[in-house]
């Protein structure tokens, strides 16, 4: 990972009032990708690179944006500044071009946070689990209430099939990820957070670091919305001076749901603030964090001025994120779903729904992501998979990481109950084809590239 110069908002700014072309390094990137839209549709003069060109890339081209395939110092010629992600190493060309020429590094979270400065109003989507879901269903809401948001989110949102909605600059709603402190770059108007567990151990090292780190977000901004049914988000929003609205299904919250009803498909209940009633919410997903993840929407609605029976209709609509217990299609009779889950919490919400879905049996391919998370988390892995008949591990998705922690997916098949390791993505594929069959589901989860497998499970 690069370190390089924080570069403020203003910085930002100033900046490119004198330097009109703008490189980025790793374009295909999800936020990536919508940064470099938007900077285009500013009037910059945007190129960049990624290794792996795709649909995204193309979209890019149409939209007027340069990019090149794979990464060389040739293609840095006649830019001035440089946005590069945390994927980025030292040691790539291009970003060892802008070094060497002196030319400004800037890291995309701080040129997100750039970015955030061009909308009236902002409402930054933080917490361990649900941002990119909780994200896109607040700019369903607010598209129902006629408010024209832009969002950026972490994930494809299946009403547009992509992460980024072009929308006015009077409201943004985007994701506020917590890696390497990056949410402490952006500045919203409203700090949104869903819940406070604990991730990211190769950079936080202690739930302390975390929940601090969680506590500066909070605090940068004029008005928060944080679900206090989280013991973490509720102490890292003590001593908060702003203007606040508290979430959650236990009691004490400003917003709160009433006669809640889990027997349908989707739950729905009776939301109030501060004692009124606010609206009659029904979700357009299942699952009762899905509940959690609305009242904080509803909270963020509030806080903008939203109607409730706009925030409702929107929050009806809403059908989800991409890989967010996506449905692929039928293998042998049984569903196949595929899932971005790749914590416990994560796991264990997800396999409560697809159980609760199920008549048959519930099997569950799953590829953990990273060896420390792994190593970090590891007695809450062995214990997540208690909603499905078989979990079959595939091999760790290393990512940015190397093994020096002795951690493997055979490892983890011994350790877990109900567990088995089969091999690559074709010896599980065979293997869950020849057991599964008609009512039975299949998820596939984790957020590496195990979503190849639910293609090969498809019929």
């Amino acid at each position: 990972m690069c370190k390089s110069s924080y570069y403020s908002p203003a910085k930002i700014a100033e900046l490119l009032q004198r330097e009109k072309n703008v490189f980025f390094i790793g374009i295909g990137g999800v936020s990536m990708s919508s940064l470099a839209e938007i900077a285009a549709d500013k009037g910059y003069a945007v190129s960049g690179s990624d290794r792996a060109p795709g649909e995204v890339t193309e979209a890019l081209k149409k939209h007027g944006v340069t990019v090149y395939e794979g990464h060389d110092e040739r293609h840095c010629i006649g830019s001035t500044v440089f946005v590069y992600n945390a994927a980025i190493r030292a040691d790539n060309p291009e970003y060892a071009y802008a070094k060497r020429c002196g030319y400004p590094l800037i890291r995309r979270a701080d040129f997100l946070g750039y970015v955030v400065t061009f909308f009236g109003r902002s409402v930054g989507v933080a917490g361990t689990h649900g941002k990119s879901t909780s994200t896109a269903m607040l700019g369903s809401a607010l598209i129902a209430a006629g408010l024209d948001p832009t969002v950026l989110n972490g994930a494809v949102m299946r009403d547009c099939r992509s992460s980024y909605k072009r929308g006015g600059y009077g409201y943004l709603c985007f994701e506020a990820c917590e890696y390497t402190d990056s949410f402490l770059s952006f500045f919203p108007t409203v700090a949104t957070v869903l819940n406070v567990g604990f991730d990211h151990a190769d950079y936080f090292r202690t739930q302390k670091n975390y929940n601090e780190s969680f506590a500066k977000y909070i605090s940068q901004s004029p008005c928060a919305v944080v679900n206090i049914d989280s013991d973490n988000a509720k102490e890292a929003v003590k001593g908060y001076k702003g203007r606040l609205i508290t979430c959650g299904r236990r009691g004490g919250a400003d917003v709160y749901p009433e006669n809640l009803d889990l027997s349908g498909e989707n739950p729905e209940y009776d939301a109030y603030y501060r004692g009124e009633f606010y609206a009659h919410v029904r979700l357009g997903v299942p699952g009762l964090h899905n509940v959690d993840n609305s009242l904080c929407v509803i909270g963020a609605c509030i806080m903008l001025g939203v109607d409730g029976a706009d925030a409702a209709a929107g929050i009806e609509k809403f059908e989800g994120v991409a890989r967010r217990f996506e449905f692929k299609g039928k293998c042998r009779g049984a569903d196949v779903y595929d899932d971005y889950a790749h914590h416990p919490d994560e796991i264990k919400a997800t396999l409560t729904v697809a159980r609760k879905k199920t008549k048959g049996r519930v099997y569950t391919a799953f590829q953990p992501h990273t060896y420390s998370r792994t190593a970090d988390l590891y007695d809450g892995f062995i214990n997540a998979f208690k909603d499905c008949d078989e979990v079959v591990f595939c091999d760790i998705y290393a990512a940015r990481e190397t093994d020096t922690l002795g951690m493997s997916a055979q490892k983890l098949a011994v350790d877990t109950e109900n567990g088995s390791y089969k091999g690559g993505f074709g010896d599980v594929a065979a293997y869950l084809k020849s057991v599964v069959g008609p009512g039975d589901t299949v998820v596939v989860m984790g957020a590496g590239d195990v979503t190849h497998l639910a293609d090969l499970l498809k019929e």
